[in-house]
This record gives C-alpha cells, sequence and structure tokens, in this order.
C-alpha cells in the first residue's frame, strides 16, 4: 500500500480547490448572463414609459397606469436597449409604425441572452473536460513513475545477485586452486567453471551497458552480410567449450538446402541476439538443457530459432516476454535469477536491423521457441 506523504495530500487539496473554483465561476457567469438580460429588459421598460409619458398620449395600461403613444423608433430599437418580458404584452403595435420595434428589440436581446447561456455552458463543459483529461494523465504518469521505480528496484536487486553470484563462485575456485587441494582429474572441470562464471559475469555487464546504449540511441547498427553457417558454426564452438560433460546441450541443425547462405545484419547484434536467446533457453529449458539452433528457411528469408524443452510460456503471454524486467511468466517459483534485459534487448536490436523476433510455445511445460527471420541476401 503507498504511504501518503505530504505533496499528495497538497496535490489532492489543490485539484480539489480547483474544480470548486470551476464550478462557481461557471455558475457565476451563467448568473452574470441573466442579470445581463434582466437589466436590459428593465432599461427598455423604463424607455418605454418615460418615452409614452413624454409624448402625452393616454393609454389603457391597468398595470402601471402610464401613457402610451407613438414611440419613436430611435429610442426603442437602439443596440445597447435589451427587451423585457413583463413589458412586450402592455405595448401594442401603433398605426403609423406598422409594426412596434419594441417587440424586435426584445427578440434580439432573448437571442443574444440565449447564445450566451450556450456559450457559457460550452465553455465551462471544455473547462471541465480539460481538467479530467489532465487529472487522468497525472494519474497516469504517477503510475507509470511507480511501475518503473518498482521495476528499478526490482532491476537493482537483480543485478546485485547476478554480481555477488558468479564472483563469489570464482572467489572460491580461486581460493580452491591457491591451496593446492585439486586433484588433476578436476582441474579442467573446475577450469570451466570458472571460465563460465567469468563469460556470465561479463555477459550480465555487457547488457545492463547495451541496454543504456539503445535506451539513448547511443548504438549504432551496421548492416553487412555475413556468412551464415560459419558465423553459428564460431558461435555453438564457443557456447560448447563451457560445457564440459555435457555435448549434447546444444546443437545446430541445418535445414536449408545449401551451406552457403548469407543474411544481411549487424555482426555485433547478432551475437548479442543469439546469445541472449541461448541463455535464456539454458536457463528455462531444464535440466539437463537441450538447445538446438535451427535453422530453416522462410518467404522473407531465412529463420533461426532457439529451441528448448523447457517450462514454456501461456501463448497469450508470449509479448509480454519482451518486456524489460519481466522473467517465467506464470511460473513464479521456477524464475532464474536475471536482470529481464536479455529479451527485450535481443527484440529492440532485431527490430534496428529490419528482423522481426517472435516468441511461441503450446503451453507450460511444453517447451519454447524464439525465431529470428533475416533477410537472406545471396548464396
Amino acid at each position: 500500500m503507498m504511504r501518503l506523504h505530504a505533496h499528495h495530500v497538497l496535490f489532492g487539496v489543490s485539484l480539489l480547490a480547483l474544480f470548486a473554483l470551476s464550478s462557481w465561476w461557471f455558475v457565476f457567469f451563467r448568473r452574470a448572463v441573466e442579470m445581463e438580460r434582466d437589466v436590459k429588459l428593465r432599461d427598455l421598460g423604463h424607455a418605454t414609459v418615460v418615452t409614452a409619458l413624454t409624448l402625452g398620449h393616454q393609454t389603457s395600461l391597468p398595470r402601471l397606469g402610464v401613457m402610451e403613444g407613438p414611440l419613436p423608433l430611435e429610442i426603442v430599437s437602439r443596440k445597447d436597449r435589451r427587451p423585457g418580458g413583463m413589458f412586450a404584452p402592455l405595448i401594442p403595435n401603433h398605426p403609423d409604425l406598422g409594426v412596434c420595434p419594441t417587440g424586435q428589440v426584445m427578440a434580439n436581446i432573448e437571442a443574444k441572452a440565449r447564445m450566451r447561456r450556450i456559450m457559457v455552458l460550452g465553455e465551462g463543459s471544455l473547462l471541465f473536460v480539460l481538467l479530467g483529461i489532465c487529472v487522468f494523465m497525472l494519474h497516469r504518469l504517477v503510475r507509470e513513475e511507480r511501475r518503473h521505480l518498482d521495476g528499478m528496484q526490482e532491476f537493482v536487486s537483480a543485478v546485485t545477485h547476478e554480481m555477488k553470484t558468479p564472483l563469489t563462485g570464482i572467489k572460491s575456485l580461486l581460493q580452491t586452486f591457491v591451496s593446492g587441494q585439486i586433484p588433476d582429474a578436476d582441474r579442467t572441470r573446475l577450469l570451466s567453471l570458472g571460465l563460465r562464471e567469468a563469460e556470465r559475469l561479463e555477459h550480465m555487464v555487457e547488457n545492463v551497458l547495451l541496454s543504456g546504449r539503445l535506451r539513448t540511441e547511443r548504438y549504432q547498427i551496421c548492416l553487412e552480410p555475413i556468412e551464415l553457417r560459419a558465423w553459428l558454426d564460431r558461435l555453438v564452438e564457443h557456447r560448447g567449450r563451457y560445457l564440459v560433460g555435457q555435448p549434447d546441450a546444444i546443437r545446430l541443425v541445418w535445414e536449408l538446402p545449401s551451406q552457403e547462405v548469407r543474411v544481411l545484419g549487424d555482426l555485433n547484434a547478432l551475437n548479442v541476439i543469439v546469445e541472449n536467446l541461448t541463455d535464456n533457453a539454458f536457463k528455462y529449458g531444464g535440466e539437463p538443457p537441450r538447445i538446438t539452433l535451427r535453422v530453416y528457411p522462410h518467404p522473407d528469408g531465412v529463420v533461426i530459432s532457439v529451441e528448448d524443452p523447457g517450462i514454456g510460456f501461456v501463448p497469450e503471454l508470449a509479448e509480454e516476454l519482451f518486456e524489460p524486467f519481466r522473467r517465467a511468466l506464470g511460473h513464479k517459483d521456477r524464475v532464474q535469477h536475471g536482470t529481464g534485459l536479455g529479451l527485450p534487448i535481443a527484440r529492440t536490436l532485431a527490430s534496428r536491423m529490419g528482423a522481426a523476433l517472435t516468441a511461441s510455445s503450446e503451453g507450460p511445460g511444453k517447451g519454447s521457441r524464439f525465431s529470428l527471420v533475416l533477410k537472406a541476401v545471396g548464396s
């Protein structure tokens, strides 16, 4: 539950005061329009009575007891005169004027008052709509900020753990070597473990740095033709170098008719993408891991898929895997430690190369497949 601070209370009070002030001004302007109308009507009525008395014509005004006569047009039709409903029925048409001009002036005043009411109502409604939009945007901004802060806290915790774990392993390994109590038969295995932990730490640091460069648009993509088979052979050999005793942990399945295939891409970006995909497969691919790099044709070029028989995921949640700091959706009890940046970085780099990276699974416990579609440029 979020704690209330002084600035939260101040913002809430200010918001309520703003709505109250807007409501008061809306009512004030509405009443001002009605008061202006009434004043104009009284002025018109007074001018009519004064004119009738001045001309000295007797009339039957049962309620007012005033004189009526021909009403000068220049008096009753002035633009600053507004009609008064109580006088209209008391002033008949005059034979010399044809139609009493007072009625037309009153109609103009009523029309003008009606337009002012519509204007005030429209402006007031627009003001409240704008206030509502501002409140919604502020609420969304605060919610996104809270979500970002929570993600950053989780990220810092994960990075701290990720750095501590390999460093602790490397330190223990070095202490064991210094003690001189390692049998010769175990030296190769332990050295491989140390190298794997060092590479894990290096890869994590590179991902953190790369994430910052991508966010600030400082990472440049340089597209060039790449010999696909030679590059993948080097990558599989590099990963297998640290898998002592697990020769089948990662394998390359080539399903293209030709061995000489070139794709358009950035070599460094491709290395980062496939490394992150294979790391993800090793984390969630089960024990012992069985990772398959499958290469097969696609209408848009060539597909490199990284497949594992591990925990899988709900198919509807595939896109959420590429959000930062998201790990093993629906498997909170089986989440491996990590920064949660590998898949978002891979998706971003693929997009900037003009490639497509997607995730698929048949369901929880049925494995995962991450497919990278690259453009083939020749054979």
